[in-house]
């Protein structure tokens, strides 16, 4: 037992340590950029892959119409993957009624979400391209001249952006908004320390040579999933500086929490289902570090079963936890706009461990499916 107990102590140290530097990377992010009127910004692409979006790709549109930036400014290409309902009619009359310069493509066969972005790039004019998600609701009126700005000022190869979910008044999504809170303290906070391993495809934006250079989706292509964090990867090998996250609460996309248990399940098991294939030492750490932090809870579980004399310590340990957890989600909530969200903390926490313990597990077992396709 003794053995034991030194185990769970190396785990809540590197967790704690985990979470610390997150910590440490979000105090170093910028939090506005300078005003640089010499310079324009430069023309954006806006790259998005549909499938079977009726519900919801009008309110997505309507995103981009009340952008502040200048219609000559931006493009919009669409790319309809096979939808089986009204998805492209309804984008097609929708966006035939404004001003914005789109391009609207339509798959006559699934072709899954890489492809499709991939050819929208191919297309795109733009030197700066912005991916995106047909159900992204809401996104500010200055998402659009402050991806520009922060272009035009800095020179990235990549700005990796926060995504939040609109809340519905449902628990479920009062877990995955507190979840995200997680999520996005962590992405901020290691790209601030120049070692970035997370990013969302949802709200994404890259340089389009640094895609070219980097051989564009080529060294993922056969793998379904993972448009977003391989391409991290890839850009990562040439200089991972150049890899940014700007903490403005003007760059949030505000996309839909999942509506069911299964649905949630079948979109996390597609996040973690990347893992085994992702190259980054430093995502496998990460995983491996949270699973085993995770795994606490239900070792304190089996210690209060058996009556161990473990449990006290196993207490402290899981305790030291939840004060890790409750600094990160408090730094992103305050950030994110959700504070009233850590009322939530507790029965998060108590429910958390269950839930990543069976995704984790899961992922490695059971092939994801997106849109009623089975991914590779």
């Amino acid at each position: 037992m003794l053995v034991e107990l030194y185990i769970f102590s190396f785990v809540i140290v590197a967790y704690g340590t985990f979470t610390t530097l997150a910590l440490i990377g979000m105090g170093k992010l910028r939090r506005q950029v300078p005003s640089s009127p010499q310079v324009s910004a430069p023309f954006i692409s806006i790259v998005m892959s549909m499938r079977n979006e009726e519900a919801h790709i009008v309110s997505c549109l309507e995103q981009f119409v009340k952008q502040s930036t200048p219609v000559s400014q931006f493009e919009l290409i669409l790319i309809d993957d096979a939808s089986e309902d009204e998805s492209f009619s309804k984008a097609e009359t929708f966006l035939k009624n404004t001003n914005i310069d789109f391009l609207l493509i339509r798959q006559q066969e699934h072709r899954g979400k890489k492809y499709n972005i991939a050819q929208g790039i191919q297309k795109a004019k733009g030197p700066v391209i912005v991916t995106s998600d047909a159900d992204v609701v809401f996104r500010y009126s200055s998402w659009l001249a402050t991806i520009g700005h922060y272009f035009k000022v800095y020179h990235p190869d990549m700005l990796v952006m926060p995504v939040d979910f609109k809340p519905d008044g449902k628990v479920l999504s009062a877990f995955q908004i507190v979840e995200n809170m997680a999520l996005t303290a962590i992405t901020a906070g290691y790209t601030g320390l120049q070692k970035p391993f997370l990013c969302n495809g949802a709200n994404l934006a890259f340089r389009k040579s640094a895609y070219e250079d980097a051989g564009g989706y080529q060294s993922h292509a056969h793998i379904a999933s993972g448009d977003d964090v391989f391409l991290l990867e890839d850009l990562k090998r040439k200089d991972q500086r150049s890899i940014h996250y700007l903490l403005s609460r003007e760059l949030i996309a505000h996309t839909l929490a999942q509506p069911d248990m299964a649905s949630l399940f079948r979109q996390r098991l597609r996040w973690a289902s990347k893992t085994k294939h992702n190259p980054s030492a430093l995502n496998l750490l990460a995983g491996l570090i949270i699973m085993l932090a995770n795994l606490l809870f239900l070792a304190l579980v089996v210690a209060i079963l058996k009556k161990s004399w473990i449990i006290p310590y196993l207490s402290i340990f899981v305790a030291a936890k939840f004060v890790f957890d409750f600094l990160l989600l408090f730094l992103a909530s305050d950030f994110l706009g959700r504070v009233r969200y850590l009322a939530w903390f507790l029965p998060f926490e108590c429910v958390y461990w269950m839930y990543a313990i069976v995704i984790g597990i899961s992922s490695f077992f059971i092939k994801p499916s997106w849109k009623g396709k089975k991914n590779t």
